[in-house]
């Protein structure tokens, strides 16, 4: 099964009516699509002009969203109360001008962040794509944060295809 189908099928099962929901990498609004349909609010970052307007394009059809462009590590500037769910997808905008990736450091101290306003029983779903420079020490210094805090990760995907395909964690918060 495609990461994206599997993230999306954990999501229906997630989300309903009544979330508020954040998208901390909107890329070209895939995610940030299926959350409109499924959720009450969807709050979405990218620090990437290219990425918010691909998004805003493709969600033009809903009114449940604000479109943030802004690094996700400044989530906590924008929002004040507790959320049913993160999403993050790592990485960089698929045939972007702007090749601009997400980065270990700041990708856990969005995390830190994003844990802290998830309310419990909310859910953080983050995926690595380990196959470009920097994925994989992305993956390793956020799946050492997890072990380190007992961090509740009640799923982990990879297709098994590649060693280089994306992985994926369902974090719940209790």
């Amino acid at each position: 099964m495609k990461t994206n189908t599997f993230v999306h099928k954990y999501l229906k099962g997630l989300i309903n009516k009544d979330d508020e929901v954040v998208d901390m990498t909107v890329g070209n609004g895939n995610d940030t699509y299926l959350l409109c349909k499924l959720a009450k609010r969807v709050i979405g970052f990218d620090i990437n002009k290219e990425a918010i307007n691909n998004t805003k394009e493709r969600i033009k059809e809903f009114d449940n969203y604000e479109l943030i462009l802004d690094n996700h590590i400044n989530v906590d500037k924008y929002i004040k109360n507790k959320m049913k769910l993160f999403i993050f997808n790592l990485g960089y905008l698929p045939h972007s001008k702007n090749p601009t990736t997400t980065k270990g450091t700041e990708t856990l101290v969005a995390f830190k962040k994003a844990y802290d306003l998830l309310m419990n029983n909310g859910y953080i779903i983050i995926t690595f794509y380990v196959g470009h420079k920097g994925g994989f020490d992305e993956y390793y210094l956020l799946n050492k944060y997890f072990n380190e805090n007992n961090i509740l990760v009640i799923e982990k995907y990879q297709a098994k295809s590649s060693i280089l395909e994306p992985i994926t964690f369902i974090i719940k918060k209790v």
